[in-house]
């Protein structure tokens, strides 16, 4: 793998209580000159990084962050505003308390009818379902629930799940159709990890720029 072919898989994500228009201009300098896929803003920052991309990366939108509780209406709202401020893709959080009450039913019908909606609107934009499922002796999803969850996105027609979980299980869990993305990568040893088995595309922050430089040769050695 080139440094250029692990770049391209990067969504740089620039997300938080407070985002500066100083920042968010780093950011989509930064994701042009290391060619990351994209600029992962929250929705008040969509129309400003499409304005200085102009279509050379990627503007990637968070919809229903961070917990997923929105109504289905209005993750809905919220995904095509964002297409219409220039958004290219939606990460959209994932409903878990629907999981842990037992309504997975209820949890792939949002999924189709946000699939759907996003599909009528801009048919090539990128949907991203996450699911958080992080490691640790207390994890939001059990292994049957992140299963289940799985599935349920694998069958809306979407084009990833979105996880902080072993993508080697994930990708036990999924059929052929849906891409995998990390999210949340804490070192460069974990991107690249998650890279290398399988994610075609990685959520980072500011991190990964001094990680990048610091382990080029990682690269230059393949």
């Amino acid at each position: 793998m080139t440094l250029k072919e692990f770049c391209s898989k990067i969504d740089y994500s620039y997300l938080g209580w407070i985002c500066e228009r100083s920042v968010v201009r780093d950011f989509c300098e930064k994701a042009l000159e290391y060619g990351f896929a994209s600029v992962c803003v929250n929705p008040d920052q969509v129309s400003y990084a499409a304005s200085l991309l102009k279509g050379r990366a990627g503007v990637s939108c968070v919809c229903g962050f961070p917990c997923g509780a929105n109504s289905t209406a209005i993750k809905i709202a919220e995904a095509l505003e964002a297409i219409d401020n220039g958004a290219t893709d939606v990460d959209i959080v994932s409903n878990l308390s629907m999981v842990r009450n037992r309504e997975l039913d209820r949890l792939a019908r949002e999924y189709r009818e946000i699939v759907a909606a996003v599909r009528e609107k801009k048919p090539d934009t990128v949907i991203k379902f996450i699911i958080y499922a992080p490691y640790g002796s207390n994890p939001c999803l059990t292994d049957e629930e992140l299963k289940a969850v799985s599935a349920a996105v694998d069958a809306s027609g979407a084009d990833y799940i979105k996880f902080v979980a072993d993508p080697a299980l994930i990708k036990g869990y999924i059929g052929s159709t849906v891409k995998m993305k990390f999210s949340g990568c804490s070192s460069f040893g974990v991107t690249l990890d998650a890279v290398e088995k399988g994610c075609e595309r990685v959520g980072c922050d500011e991190n990964i720029v001094p990680w990048i430089e610091a382990n080029k040769t990682v690269f230059e050695e393949r």
